[in-house]
């Protein structure tokens, strides 16, 4: 187990890594087409771009980790149970990471949007752990079902190039103070939907990944 809980500890720093360069790109489209930048507000906004990169990279991370990863552990040895904990356990230190480093940006960049960002932390953890369980769904589903697979693929490929150019074109606006609490207002309350959505996406999840897991076979 301890073997399995470092892989996965450095696997998560791998994935920051990813994440925080996709971030740097979504700011730095978004820097392009600013006019009149207010700079403490682009401070509060680069948390949001952390989120958008975190959910495309776990989605994507997610996936390729049920095709690639979890078969290498169970070929060097791991127990079926300990790869599944370590799994989740990455996931859940992945999004706790992007959570803190969100707030704590907000928390040296204080101002009204700082602190609307601050409210909206509970939407913003719940849309990752979906995210995150989505991408793991996605995963099990192409190692079961390669077509499918490929068709949810191809989709979260589609999302992730609208995002980018959503990002260039409106990104002058977001960077504007009453733009951005204008758009933050919809995250500081958390609906009851996504809450319930939560534990729902979690359970199909880890029950796809078990039954996958029962009946997956070694590749060495």
């Amino acid at each position: 187990m301890k073997r399995n809980l470092k892989f996965w500890t450095r696997y998560t720093w791998e994935s920051a890594g990813v994440v925080l360069g996709a971030a740097a790109v979504l700011a730095v489209i978004s820097l392009f087409s600013a006019e009149g930048l207010d700079f403490a507000t682009f401070a509060a906004v680069v948390p949001y771009y952390l989120c958008i990169a975190a959910i495309f990279v776990m989605m994507m991370l997610n996936s390729g980790s049920q095709t690639l990863y979890v078969p290498l552990l169970l070929s060097m040895g791991e127990t079926r149970r300990n790869v599944l904990l370590g799994f989740h356990y990455y996931r859940v230190l992945i999004i706790a990471v992007t959570a803190a480093l969100c707030s704590l940006i907000w928390l040296l960049a204080p101002g009204e949007a700082s602190a609307a960002g601050l409210r909206s932390i509970p939407t913003i953890l719940c849309v990752l752990l979906i995210a995150s369980a989505l991408g793991s769904i996605m995963g099990t589903v192409f190692v079961r079902w390669k077509w499918a697979g490929t068709v949810l693929i191809i989709i979260l490929c589609g999302v992730a190039g609208g995002t980018v150019g959503f990002a260039g074109a409106t990104g002058g606006g977001f960077l504007r103070t009453a733009q951005t609490l204008e758009i933050v207002s919809y995250l500081e309350t958390l609906p009851w939907w996504l809450l319930a959505a939560v534990p729902a996406a979690l359970a199909a999840d880890v029950a796809f990944q078990w039954m996958l897991l029962r009946r997956q076979e070694v590749k060495l």
